[in-house]
């Protein structure tokens, strides 16, 4: 392990370095993660990299490298994004950039490991997220963690010829001590 800041099971997760850009880049470029991510725009290594540099100034967001321990490899990306530290809340992200590395149950961990340290480490009172409701493997994996179904956002993105829901899905801290404590 390279590095490491939280440790799973199968995974870590550690701060991203300039040579994790190829990753990244692939996380929005491969056909595969766009069906699911909806990125429209084809995105650069270099671009990347300059977007790494830029995201460790951001105070609002928190960006890591997800990396397999066996072989000790960056599968994707992940991070709270747009936090609010006086509402104490974040929005999630996760992005595993090849379908080779899904439904190994890593996007579980990560959801896990990203939870627990925003509500154990940073007092965060609230997680949520956007996630497709043609998606449910995601889906099955946030539920996993205790997220639930808020609402559903009506033709929310515009992608192959035609608009895609998404649910909007949040964890409270109450609920996951719950969760913790059986």
């Amino acid at each position: 392990m390279t590095n490491p800041f939280l440790i799973g099971e199968k995974i870590y997760l550690r701060a991203p370095e300039e040579e994790d850009a190829p990753v990244y880049a692939l996380s929005e470029n491969h056909p595969q993660a766009r069906a699911y991510l909806y990125y429209a725009v084809p995105s650069s290594i270099r671009e990347h990299r300059l977007r790494l540099q830029e995201r460790l100034k951001d105070h609002n967001s928190i960006w890591w490298t997800i990396a397999t321990k066996e072989p000790d490899e960056a599968i994707g990306t992940t991070a709270l994004v747009r936090i609010d530290w006086v509402g104490r809340m974040a929005t999630f992200y996760i992005a595993i950039a090849e379908a080779k590395n899904w439904s190994k149950g890593y996007g579980s961990e990560v959801t896990k490991l990203i939870v627990d340290y925003a509500f154990e480490t940073l007092n965060f009172n609230r997680i949520q997220l956007h996630v497709s409701t043609e998606n449910p493997r995601a889906v099955k994996a946030y539920e996993k963690n205790g997220f639930k179904i808020e609402g559903t956002l009506r033709q929310a993105m515009y992608f192959a010829n035609q608009y895609h829901d998404f649910y909007l899905m949040a964890i409270l801290k109450e609920d996951w001590l719950k969760t913790r404590s059986k």
